[in-house]
């Protein structure tokens, strides 16, 4: 009797076990399809090249110049990416909301919003660049002389027109576009680098800022041609009137990104100064590669604001997706950064070394972070970007101001620990908002695991099977 029921014991196993693998595997569809997270798939696929292209880049800097040079190139670098983030006024995310409702003016409105934004950052970058020398004795080596302020004008006007055209992209649901421009940008300047270290007559950190530079230019050339392509047939015309009416607009999503994105702009010439820009160089070493973990999450929740403004049943939807992704890779990394740290960092040179534990520290940061970048997409979509402004604004305060306390005290562990504190007093604020949007969609939720379910009993009955 034993040995008759045996064999339908172990054919109930395995169709249990087969049924066990087929919900699996819908979940995980149910999870990544999807246009918010395809193109969020885009934009990480950008970071995948230019973090390991990056990473090469700082790798070669490393070997062939000085610490000192890749410092205060690291400096006048994000100097460049924070005055681009100040100069482009918000367009950037507006032509994402912009874009996802009407593309019929496309190019109008990503000429028109380029020109303002390159002018702008053109006139702002000019007085920065000669208020280096006041500023810092150090970051003023990379800009010396009309050679290096003509460099960083143009670095930072190209890098502001290039973030408008990115996020232009993604409210096109092109974000295909913007990883070849970035994959172009990545090879172009790594390409050109050694050449200009070998044959630049100092080592000050200019070399490795126009290597940077001509990699922005022939990308620009490139993504120009892509979207002119995709584009052809509308006018070109420049409309600052339209951009006019959207001011109010404009500004929130301007004051939101400015206070979101200043952190990782500022800490790096806060080390620079503060610390040293010896100091610097391992520091950029370490965000690159912890960079390169805590971008899934923004990256997630930027692609959340090409939903349509109000729908909160997508909005339910697709933060549960894309907060479970952000936990998972927040559990995942973090005792990561701790074991393999000083491993990692000893690649690019056994002085970057000395950042280990600072690398740990950052990696505790992913979810903090997560939380508060889920916040302002949140925010973004139900047209409260006011409170999230005056909220975020004092999140940065506390960010930077804790990151250079602890510099002044500990050096480079105290800017991580300082960060990590000030992230985590912003999650508390920001959690009962997003949590919030995840206990609201469970009804939703339910629904569709049934659904799925039913699917699922459809694709296994034995009646179907047979048909």
């Amino acid at each position: 009797m034993t040995d008759i029921e045996q064999p339908s014991t172990d054919s109930a196993a395995a169709a249990g076990s087969g049924h066990r693998l087929t919900k699996f595997v819908a979940l995980l569809k149910h999870n990544l399809e999807g246009p918010i997270v395809r193109n969020a798939i885009s934009l990480y696929g950008t970071t995948i090249v230019t973090s390991f292209l990056g990473f090469f880049y700082w790798f070669i800097a490393a070997r062939l110049a000085t610490t000192r040079a890749v410092g205060i190139a690291s400096a006048v670098q994000s100097a460049a990416q924070l005055i681009s983030l100040v100069c482009v006024l918000g367009l950037s995310t507006l032509l994402i909301s912009e874009l996802s409702i009407d593309r019929t003016h496309a190019r109008t409105l990503m000429i028109t919003a380029s020109a303002g934004v390159g002018a702008f950052a053109l006139i702002v970058s000019t007085v920065v660049g000669f208020g280096f020398h006041s500023f810092s004795s150090d970051i003023s080596k990379g800009v010396e002389g009309p050679a290096g302020i003509v460099i960083f004008v143009l670095l930072s006007s190209l890098t502001t027109i290039l973030l408008v055209l990115d996020d232009a992209c993604i409210g096109l649901l092109r974000g295909d576009l913007q990883l070849r421009r970035n994959t172009v940008f990545a090879v172009s300047k790594l390409v050109l680098l050694p050449i200009l270290i070998l044959f630049w007559a100092t080592s000050s950190g200019i070399e490795l800022v126009l290597a940077w530079l001509a990699g922005l230019g022939i990308s620009l050339l490139f993504m120009a041609y892509e979207l002119l392509n995709l584009t052809k047939g509308q006018s070109s015309r420049l409309d600052f009137r339209r951009i006019f009416e959207k001011r109010t607009l404009m500004f929130r999503h301007h004051w939101l990104n400015l206070s979101v994105q200043a952190p990782r702009l500022i800490l790096p010439i806060l080390v620079a100064v503060i610390v040293s820009p010896q100091a610097n160089a391992a520091f950029t070493a370490t965000w690159l590669v912890v960079g390169f973990v805590q971008i899934i999450p923004s990256l997630l929740s930027t692609v959340l604001f090409a939903l349509a403004p109000g729908d909160e049943e997508a909005l339910h939807r697709e933060c549960r997706k894309t907060m479970r992704i952000s936990l998972v890779v927040s559990v995942v990394s973090a005792p990561f950064f701790f074991i393999f740290s000083g491993l990692i960092l000893r690649v690019f040179g056994p002085q970057y070394a000395v950042a280990g534990t600072t690398m740990g520290i950052l990696g505790l940061a992913t979810y903090p972070g997560a939380i508060k970048s889920h916040y302002v997409a949140i925010s973004r979509v139900r047209g409260k970007m006011q409170q999230a402004v005056f909220l975020t604004i004092i999140g940065v305060t506390l960010e930077v101001g804790f990151s250079a306390a602890g510099g002044a005290l500990w050096g480079l562990n105290g800017v991580a620990l300082g960060l990590l504190v000030g992230l985590v007093v912003e999650a508390f604020v920001y959690a009962p908002t997003v949590f919030g949007v995840l206990i609201e969609g469970r009804a939703s939720r339910t629904i569709s695991t049934e659904h799925v379910a039913n699917i699922e009993e459809e694709a296994t009955s034995p009646d179907r099977n047979m048909q």
